[in-house]
């Protein structure tokens, strides 16, 4: 079986910057990555890279931004009530948090704290790098139809939503 739409894919990656650096691993904690491939639960370039392979595969590919996070937007910054964060503990400078929107809950990273405001940078934390991956096919399986009309993977007790 071949990684396709409407397959549920479990990887173990390593995910690295341009220097080297480990931004991410499903190694540390030993549980693989388990999601639903072509429901856009993954970036593009991910997917295009690992689509055809073979469980026990090992695979070596970098994703450039435009099929990843996407460029960084100087102008992508909001001014954010304090209270709105109070949930985030403590707010300085290079924190990330997570802010509310209208289209659901989106990373930020604190960029300036006033007394009342918070501005805070909404580019997704990986915007702009290059993504170096080490990908190994662990598993692949027909995804379920439940699965496939809910567009997201399923435990082994079923659906849970948070």
């Amino acid at each position: 079986m071949h990684v396709s739409a409407n397959h549920v894919i479990s990887v173990h990656y390593n995910l690295t910057d341009d220097n080297n650096e480990l931004i991410d691993s499903t190694y540390d904690d030993d549980k693989p990555m388990v999601y639903l491939h072509g429901r856009r639960q993954m970036i593009d370039g991910f997917e295009t890279a690992i689509a055809n392979a073979t469980v026990g595969d090992s695979l070596i590919f970098s994703v450039m931004p435009a099929q990843g996070y996407g460029l960084r937007n100087i102008n992508n910054t909001q001014r954010i009530p304090s209270k709105y964060l109070r949930h985030e503990g403590k707010l300085t400078v290079g924190k990330n948090v997570r802010v509310n929107t209208d289209n659901g809950v989106k990373p930020g990273s604190i960029i300036k704290v006033g007394k009342f405001n918070v501005d805070v940078d909404m580019n997704h934390p990986l915007a702009g790098k290059n993504l170096h991956f080490e990908v190994t096919i662990l598993d692949i399986r027909k995804a379920r139809d439940e699965e496939i009309s809910h567009g997201h993977v399923h435990g082994d007790s079923g659906c849970i939503h948070a």
